[in-house]
């Protein structure tokens, strides 16, 4: 009886877990396919716009790292409870401000606050999870923060198409309360402080893994590979909506649901990378992102956009779990928790500052030069990945 109460209790937990990582990762994306109307509201240029998705992810980014030693200090269910209400205050706030750089302040701190339900709940899902269902386990997080990406984007933009951004995000808010309704039976109120190393000489630790040639090489790998995918996917929202396409956010959202793929790419990577080595599979992959770019890039037809979009997701998250893998087999294993934040923090930075900087490339070299740096980056990645192989032998 005692076991099945406990499996009972896991899959519950596991749940309520994954719904709240999909609200709340999504939260950090919930702007990238409404620049438009978003800037209309505030009567700003509309690639100014991108700064909302490229601080908020900034934010989310850093704030990863600093909530992952806590939260073997701190408790799961305060730290969810914590974050989620910050999120959920803050998107109130987003719709009734009237200055944007206020309304910038609110979305950073949307990615300040959301992060701490993500950290603390790949940690507590891992310590409370039986060995033997914790691959399982550890799967239906990451496929949750894909999924929220996906559902946040595509669910907002739909609903901004038939209300405002406003209202959107309201309605959002109260998906987050009504989630957290389900805390208390989810997610136990246990004392995380169990380990005598104090925060600094956790963070201390992150911080020294900085210092192998071979790490910071990989941890770059992720940085060009999200510069290139959540760059161009902010500035693909730009590229739809004008000419000779003339989008809705309605179809961008229909549209967005191309990168549900993500969720099948961690699965099949895992399946072949019992017959195929990690290295080989590793450049497979980034091989396919440089075509998947150009795909997306040079093509006139929607169709042929929508594979480019399904296939850049596919093998962008399909490498995922092959480079934490190799990160991992590099470090100590008590520094293995500490790479993962810090692999994070690398792959969101590149995000943010992708955003921002192929905005620039935009502006002044039109949809042809984001492309050209887009694609000799996807390039130069595979060049950099193939180095950091040769030191791993």
């Amino acid at each position: 009886m005692k076991s099945i109460q406990k499996q009972e209790q896991s899959t519950t937990s596991i749940l309520v877990s994954a719904v709240l990582i999909v609200l709340l990762v999504g939260s950090v994306y919930i702007s990238q396919l409404i620049f438009q109307e978003i800037s209309k509201s505030f009567n700003i240029d509309i690639l100014d716009a991108r700064s909302i998705f490229s601080l908020s992810c900034f934010f989310y980014a850093i704030s990863f790292f600093i909530y992952g030693p806590l939260s073997d200090k701190v408790s799961t269910r305060f730290l969810v409870v914590f974050g989620s209400i910050g999120t959920i205050i803050c998107l109130g706030l987003s719709g009734i401000v009237e200055s944007f750089s206020l309304y910038l302040i609110i979305m950073s701190l949307i990615g300040f606050f959301a992060a701490s339900v993500p950290a603390a709940l790949f940690a507590y899902t891992a310590k409370n999870t039986p060995n033997e269902k914790l691959p399982q386990a550890m799967g239906v997080m990451i496929s949750a923060s894909i999924v929220g990406i996906i559902f946040s984007r595509s669910v907002v933009a739909m609903m901004t198409d038939y209300w405002s951004w406003q209202i959107a995000f309201f309605i959002y808010a109260l998906l987050i309360v009504f989630a957290c309704l389900f805390i208390p039976m989810g997610i136990k109120n246990t004392n995380n402080n169990t380990s005598n190393m104090s925060i600094a000489s956790t963070y201390l630790t992150a911080a020294k893994l900085l210092l192998n040639k071979t790490v910071l090489i990989f941890l770059f790998v992720g940085f060009l590979l999200f510069f290139v995918y959540l760059g161009l996917s902010s500035l693909l929202t730009f590229y739809l909506k004008s000419s000779p396409f003339y989008l809705s956010s309605t179809v961008l959202g229909w549209l967005n649901f191309a990168g549900i793929s993500a969720v099948i790419g961690t699965i099949i990577t895992g399946k072949l990378s019992q017959f195929m080595t990690k290295g080989r599979l590793l450049i497979i992959c980034l091989v396919f992102v440089s075509i998947s770019v150009i795909t997306i890039g040079f093509s006139t037809n929607l169709f042929f956009i929508a594979i480019g979009i399904f296939c850049l997701f596919l093998f962008v998250f399909g490498l995922q779990p092959i480079v934490i893998s190799i990160l991992n087999q590099i470090v100590p294993i008590n520094s293995r928790g500490a790479i993962s934040s810090l692999y994070l923090l690398s792959c969101l930075a590149g995000g943010s500052i992708g955003t921002y900087v192929l905005g620039i490339f935009y502006e002044n070299f039109n949809w042809n030069g984001v492309m050209i740096t887009s694609i000799s980056l996807t390039i130069i990645n595979i060049a950099i990945a193939l180095f950091g192989l040769k030191l791993t032998k």
